[in-house]
């Protein structure tokens, strides 16, 4: 080699070692700048990378009834995520996730287009979707997924108990925000804190460690209470459903208060549907099936409106013994003609206590008139028709009382008998537990727990004491011997009551259907604690559709179901011709009477009593009489009483035994 070509190839060996150096050196300054100092332009894409803000989502609080039992809960359940950007061969995985989670291939493929680092590809995966993963090769066996694919725990919403009390819970979306019900209504309360979280990301864009200071600012939800007994909502439930059936009803509305304090121990509608939904979320059954009939849908109520007409007679002066006309069955009103339910019923003079009992359209038109629009209109505001119970459920309407300037003297007597207004069933509700707690309007309470916009207003008399209890003693009549209500009577109890049968609007013609009629019944059981109102309907039923023949059956089932539940003491009276005990304890407040049981001596420590004459009274009527004395009370036969042993002014001891025999007049 000779000496110039070699002193070529040194030069460039000299000058490429010269070159490296520096570039190692610029490499290594560069290096240490970065580590030392730092750039921000590098950081700002590191953090973008590996560093985000994650919304760390609270536990949703429970749903509760009265006694704890959990209604709405919470279950930990995977979701399925994607980061596209992560995913190699985007098409071969879009097709085994379509087969695999039933989802159409170009749903999938959307998912997976662009350079985007998170979607969801299905949420609330059930087992057998984790399943198919695994068949597909999806998820191997060791449990890790195809590299771009990763699970999010997730908490999805469940009512242990399916359809129990659906109306009033409601229901949820996918992500546990309330979509109806108590769910939505509380909804506030229930999904708690939210809180934005410092996280770090890993390599495929999950989420791996998280500020644990920014994590400790989310609030888990506060569990809401209702005032539900789980227990009877179970049984209402189970005998609203049969009656359906029974009656081919196309829907039903039960609804069970505390009259004295509001509280709504039981509500039902059938038709009704599960809030669990389907795995993803979507509501099950027609969406009319998701309504809360109780406060959503208006109806008129037909004869149980005629208690609310005979209280506002009654507050006016009225007496039970005043007699009206009843015109033999009809009246012609502005050229109207009203008529009586039934052709053959052609009534005469009648008091407005039996105007009640045998629920009389004539009769209950003529009272009406007689009270006024002025009074009558006043009576019903103040029973709260026209306006929201205040009970603050989402969705209540405030039913329609037609405004004054329309009061012409045919839409008064439609009014009188229940008709030409638009009312609510917890209106209804409300309304007879005013005449079962001693003249007080209350509140509809359906959750203990304070709820947003609901404020607890205090109960408010519109009735005084001898005005609601008379109304009681129209209503017991109702429910004895030739009442229309005679089918809700249910043995060891005195029940008071209403039935009611009204035509529903046709939506072709716009005129009372002749085919379609909604039956209730309103009561409650009297002399025993707690006071319980009962409403029931059933709408457009099948075959027979009175109140008296299917609302009336319903009534007395849910009321041996409540009796049931919560012990309620019998007082078992005379139905019929059956033998029956009772002890003549208290119902109500005793009429007046010239005559009553009176201590004679005491022989051996035990009272002897002087027996008043009890003949042609009613069964109910001598044990007002007795006034709480300690006698058992045997009666046979039914109507008035003819005989009795002891006789009269004969002493009987505490305790003993009375005979008495009724029969028909």
């Amino acid at each position: 080699m000779s000496t110039v070509k070699y002193d070529g190839m040194r030069r460039r060996f000299i000058a490429m070692t010269v070159v490296c150096t520096l570039a190692a050196v610029a490499v290594l300054g560069r290096a240490a700048y970065i580590q030392l100092i730092g750039d921000p332009r590098l950081d700002s894409l590191a953090k973008k990378q590996f560093s985000s803000k994650v919304l760390m989502k609270p536990r949703r609080g429970m749903i509760q009834d009265r006694n704890g039992e959990p209604l709405a809960v919470n279950l930990e359940i995977q979701s399925l995520a994607a980061n596209p950007a992560k995913i190699r061969n985007r098409n071969t995985l879009a097709r085994l996730l379509a087969k695999a989670m039933d989802l159409p291939l170009h749903r999938v493929e959307e998912k997976l287009k662009g350079k985007r680092e998170f979607v969801w590809i299905k949420r609330h995966l059930s087992d057998a979707d984790m399943g198919k993963l695994k068949r597909w090769g999806i998820l191997d066996a060791s449990g890790d997924l195809t590299p771009g694919l990763w699970m999010v725990a997730e908490s999805r919403r469940v009512y242990p108990h399916g359809e129990l009390a659906a109306h009033v819970l409601g229901s949820t979306n996918l992500d546990s925000e309330g979509l109806e019900g108590v769910e939505l209504w509380g909804n506030s309360l229930l999904e708690g804190q939210f809180a934005s979280v410092n996280a770090v990301r890993d390599a495929l864009g999950r989420p791996a460690f998280l500020d644990a200071s920014g994590a400790a600012e989310v609030k888990n939800g506060d569990n809401v209470r209702l005032a539900l007994d789980a227990s009877l909502q179970f049984a209402v439930e189970r005998e609203l459903k049969d009656s359906l059936q029974k009656t081919g009803a196309r829907a039903g509305t039960v609804i069970v208060m505390n009259a004295v304090n509001g509280e709504i121990l039981s509500l039902a509608n059938e038709p009704s549907f599960n809030p669990n939904g389907n795995p993803n979320g979507a509501r099950s059954g027609a969406l009319a099936a998701h309504r809360n009939r109780a406060f959503t849908d208006g109806f008129e109520p037909g004869s149980i409106l005629k208690p609310v007409l005979l209280a506002s007679a009654l507050q006016r002066g009225h007496k039970l013994t005043d007699k009206i006309y009843g015109e033999k069955g009809s009246i012609v009103i502005q050229g109207k003609r009203i008529r009586e339910a039934e052709a053959h019923e052609k009534f005469e003079w009648m008091t407005l206590k039996h105007m009640i009992k045998i629920s009389s359209n004539v009769g209950a038109a003529k009272l009406a008139l007689k009270l006024g629009p002025d009074a009558y209109l006043e009576s019903l505001k103040q029973f709260g028709f026209g306006s929201e119970s205040g009970s603050g459920f989402p969705g209540e309407i405030s039913g329609l009382v037609p405004p004054r300037r329309r009061w012409h003297p045919l839409t008064l007597a439609n009014i009188g008998f229940g008709h030409g207004i638009l009312v609510t069933p917890i209106q209804m509700l409300r309304s007879y537990a005013a005449f079962f707690n001693g003249g007080w309007l209350v509140q509809p309470t359906l959750v203990t727990t304070q709820m947003p916009r609901n404020k607890a207003l205090p109960p408010v008399r519109i009735l005084s004491q001898k005005a609601a209890d008379d109304v009681v003693d129209a209503l017991v009549a109702v429910t004895e011997h030739e009442g229309t209500g005679i089918n809700a009577g249910i043995q060891g109890y005195q029940v008071a009551g209403k039935t009611g049968t009204a035509q529903m609007v046709d939506p072709t013609t716009g005129r009372y259907s002749h085919s379609r009629y909604v039956a209730s019944f309103v009561g409650s059981a009297i002399g025993v604690e707690p006071k319980l109102v009962i409403f029931t309907a059933l709408e457009e039923p099948k075959g027979a559709y009175y109140g008296s023949e299917i609302a009336a059956p319903l009534f007395r089932s849910v009321l041996a179901a409540a009796a049931n539940r919560f012990s309620l003491p019998s007082q078992p009276l005379v139905i019929k011709d059956k033998l029956l005990l009772t002890r003549a304890k208290p119902v109500a407040e005793p009429e007046e009477s010239q005559a009553e049981a009176i201590p004679t001596t005491i022989q051996d420590g035990v009272i002897q009593w002087k027996l008043p004459s009890l003949a042609g009274l009613t069964l109910r009527e001598a044990v007002r009489l007795l006034r709480g004395r300690d006698f058992q009370i045997e009666a046979r036969g039914s109507g008035l009483i003819q005989s009795q042993i002891p006789e009269p002014n004969k002493a009987i001891k505490e305790g003993a035994l009375l005979r008495l025999q009724l029969s028909e007049p």
